[in-house]
């Protein structure tokens, strides 16, 4: 694990770049000032980031003239925060461009819970609803249409105009509640008519998918109907295991009230679980669910999920948390990580975040959800989603 101090006097910016260093995978110390005398240890810390606009060349020279010997790290003067994701680039080893030429890549447009949060606490990990895109062996796959389908819509327009081919794109709804389908109305490639837009729900969670969708555009919601749309969807009803395209799919039952979809795909390079609202029972509490139900629902979701390399989760709470929140149908982090752990996940993404959940907030659930996975013994990379993000199988 590679370790960064940033250093400023501006919150707003330790908490954007420390969600940038986070999303690559590093551990960061955030202070809001250089202290004299308090060296780093190069075996122990890797980067120094300094914001320039709070903390000025004068004070980082009297702080380097208080170390008494070679300062033997990188130090960056960072200018501003549009150079983060650059800055943050230029620490890394690893060669990106090896990793962008792999055939799968996930794609989070919309990572938030419950209803869209957009807003400047928000800003940096983002305030749309639930939407996943797996770009893998030829397919677009999208995985719920809260509100983030609308980014990933202009996205693909863009793609479709650099190509100039139409496209054809599944879409797979884990559940009928608002924030996961609220945004296909606003999906702009499903108006054009030379695109086709498949759209799969789990035959076990919810019958009549189709009926379900068109009624949140009907005249009384919403100006233009479902069957208006110029691409025509067709909604497809499947079981435990279907294909799109090459790929193979899992769907199954989660524990959420209303009935919950989770999905595992497996890629010509690797296999990606989502799992966007689900309750891990804490020792034994009960839930919507009879105790049994839970219980076999929870074995079967483990077994499912072994030996995945990226595990999208539901991590809207912590633990404390949870306690108020027991038969809302969502898990608690600390749950989460216990979970991956024990199915052999290699790389675990905490998904769903809770709205009242600032960017500071979720900089905070990572770190502490990378220590406790260090704590219970598991080698497991965590991470939040993030709007924009992108990892490569």
């Amino acid at each position: 694990m590679k370790n960064a101090i940033i250093v400023s006097k501006d919150a707003h910016w330790r908490t954007v770049m420390e969600g940038t260093l986070l999303a690559r995978g590093w551990q960061v110390a955030a202070v809001a000032e250089l202290s004299a005398g308090d060296w780093p240890d190069a075996e122990h810390v890797q980067a120094i980031m300094v914001d320039a606009a709070s903390i000025h060349g004068e004070e980082v020279s009297e702080w380097l003239k208080s170390g008494g010997s070679k300062l033997t790290i990188p130090l960056v003067m960072a200018p501003d925060l549009s150079h983060a994701e650059g800055l943050a680039a230029e620490l890394e080893v690893a060669d990106a461009e090896e990793k962008k030429s792999s055939p799968a890549v996930v794609r989070f447009w919309g990572v938030r819970g419950s209803i869209p949060s957009p807003g400047p606490d928000t800003a940096f990990y983002g305030g749309n609803t639930s939407c996943v895109e797996l770009s893998a062996d030829g397919q677009i796959i999208i995985i719920d249409a809260g509100s983030g389908i609308r980014p990933l819509g202009m996205n693909l327009m863009g793609r479709a105009a650099a190509t100039k081919q139409p496209l054809e794109m599944s879409l797979l709804i884990s559940h009928t509640h608002w924030d996961h389908i609220q945004g296909l109305p606003f999906f702009v490639p499903a108006y054009i008519p030379t695109n086709k837009l498949h759209v799969f729900g789990y035959s076990a969670v919810r019958h009549h998918l189709a009926d379900i969708l068109a009624m949140q555009m009907e005249p009384t919601y919403f100006p233009v109907s479902m069957d208006d749309m110029p691409s025509h969807p067709d909604v497809h009803e499947v079981d435990d295991h279907f294909e799109i395209g090459p790929v193979k799919a899992i769907a199954f039952f989660t524990n959420h009230p209303g009935r919950c979809a989770g999905f595992r795909f497996e890629t010509s390079v690797g296999s990606v679980a989502y799992v966007s609202d689900n309750e891990i029972n804490h020792e034994g509490q009960a839930t919507h669910l009879p105790r049994e139900t839970a219980d076999h629902l929870m074995q079967r979701m483990i077994d499912t999920l072994h030996g995945v390399r990226i595990l999208v989760h539901d991590a809207q709470y912590t633990r404390a948390e949870y306690q108020t929140k027991i038969g809302w149908g969502h898990s608690a982090m600390e749950d989460v990580v216990e979970v991956a752990g024990a199915a052999g996940v290699e790389h675990l993404v905490l998904f769903h975040h809770d709205p009242m959940r600032s960017d500071a907030d979720i900089n905070r659930m990572v770190r502490d959800a990378r220590a406790y996975a260090v704590e219970k013994g598991f080698s497991l990379r965590i991470d939040a989603a993030r709007e924009g993000m992108e990892i490569y199988l």
